[in-house]
């Protein structure tokens, strides 16, 4: 078991949690929620899918958010952004607030899509976490690894 720290001021940003493996887009296998509840009329689902379970986090190996970069095989742009991101269940986040810069909060119709990188930050204004909540995508907490320390 183990917790996080803001690098910054030292104060704890996630509870007591325990790591596991992250799952994976091939399976559902290990998703806390692996399926949504039906939309409505509008495509919003009231149950979204959620990557972690509560009290866990696993560290994602894969690049993280931006940049986004050509991929010349695909021909798509893909995240290019810091490896070893720690993901985490969106409530296991401790006194995160939104990033100030409201440009930094943007999202579509029910939450944040952390397109543009980290919009929470830290009580002393450290910008450490991106909350992906919006409802079209899986729900999900992502402290970013230079701005945060794991305390045993």
């Amino acid at each position: 078991m183990t917790f996080f720290q803001c690098r910054s001021c030292r104060r704890a940003v996630t509870p007591t949690i325990a790591e596991r493996s992250l799952p994976t887009f091939d399976t559902d296998d290990g998703w806390h929620r692996p399926e949504a509840s039906p939309s409505d009329a509008n495509g919003h689902s009231t149950d979204p899918v959620v990557r972690m379970p509560p009290g866990t986090f696993a560290v994602d190996p894969d690049p993280s958010g931006p940049p986004y970069v050509l991929d010349e095989v695909s021909g798509f742009l893909v995240e290019s952004g810091p490896r070893g991101t720690i993901v985490l269940n969106p409530a296991d986040g401790l006194g995160l607030e939104e990033h100030p810069d409201v440009a930094m909060r943007r999202g579509y119709c029910c939450g944040m899509d952390g397109e543009w990188g980290p919009n929470l930050v830290c009580t002393c204004g450290a910008a450490i976490a991106t909350l992906y909540s919006d409802c079209y995508q899986v729900q999900e907490l992502r402290l970013q690894p230079d701005t945060v320390e794991r305390c045993p």
